[in-house]
């Protein structure tokens, strides 16, 4: 990479922060944080702000990725339909500096909405209810940082891969809508055809290995070990696997000693392998095509 990715990364983030909806769905997260704290602190005594952390979870889980997909899924594609592409790519700049550049800047803007989300909560947990676990605020946020970025990723390196905004956004929509609502079927479904049953609380390694590579099933892993109260995923439940399953981490359901494959923390591999490989694959692929 060369000094003209952070010219295109400026460049980038202004473009992305020209987006209506995109600032209506930062919006909308700051305002649900600030909303939940003021509701939380009206109608229940006796609540800590350590407590009160792990309702930032799921308006993290709803905005966040939809917000790091729309910022992210015509970083590249989008040039290459109006054709700005071939112009920018005969300038100075690289095809590194305008993969990188892209991915640097939209990950800005979705960075600016995390970090707003948490100095909110920051805020209104100082005033509200009297003091804030400084570590614990911080390591939350670090995740979701990196949660908000490895959407990101996801939709770049599917924007810079694919030639056509369509097939673009079939595919990051497709991706959430499996991440969201299809997982258990895809995963459940199987194992009931495979074991005449649906995945018990002790289900077999090879299920639980492949629920921690959810990005959302990750997160909430992560998320939950670092402060006081647990934080569900968002996902839609079909009832295919035990009901007490459905609060359980794959650590937890594990007999025994769980693999380090299979502990609270490996979801920050998971993260970064779907942050880190869609960019690769989009990276070669678009160092690869005809322009």
């Amino acid at each position: 990479m060369t000094s003209h990715v952070s010219t295109v990364a400026r460049k980038e983030f202004d473009d992305a922060g020209r987006s209506k909806l995109l600032w209506a769905l930062i919006g909308l997260l700051v305002s649900l944080v600030v909303i939940g704290y003021v509701a939380i602190w009206y109608t229940i005594d006796d609540v800590s702000a350590a407590e009160v952390l792990s309702f930032l979870g799921m308006p993290l889980q709803v905005i966040l990725p939809v917000a790091a997909l729309i910022a992210g899924y015509m970083a590249v594609v989008g040039e290459r339909r109006s054709g700005s592409i071939k112009l920018l790519a005969g300038l100075p700049p690289n095809r590194t500096d305008i993969v990188f550049g892209k991915l640097l800047g939209r990950m800005g803007v979705v960075g600016l909405a995390v970090v707003l989300a948490f100095i909110a909560s920051l805020f209104l947990g100082a005033v509200l209810f009297g003091s804030v676990p400084f570590v614990d605020w911080l390591g939350f946020a670090a995740v979701s940082l990196l949660f908000g970025l490895t959407f990101v990723g996801l939709a770049v390196g599917v924007s810079a891969a694919v030639s056509t905004r369509g097939k673009s956004m079939a595919i990051v929509v497709g991706l959430y809508m499996v991440f969201v609502a299809l997982w258990e079927l895809l995963t459940a479904g199987p194992y009931y055809l495979l074991y005449d049953e649906g995945p018990p609380v002790a289900a077999e390694t090879w299920y639980l290995v492949v629920q921690q590579f959810n990005p959302i099933f990750a997160y909430t892993n992560v998320a939950s070990s670092l402060i006081e109260d647990s934080i569900y995923p968002f996902k839609f439940q079909y009832g295919l696997q035990s009901m007490e399953a459905y609060g359980m981490t794959p650590a937890e359901r594990y007999p025994g000693d769980a693999p380090f494959y299979l502990e609270d923390w490996f979801g920050v591999v998971v993260l970064l392998t779907w942050l880190i490989v869609p960019v690769a694959i989009g990276y070669y692929r678009f160092r690869k095509t005809d322009l």
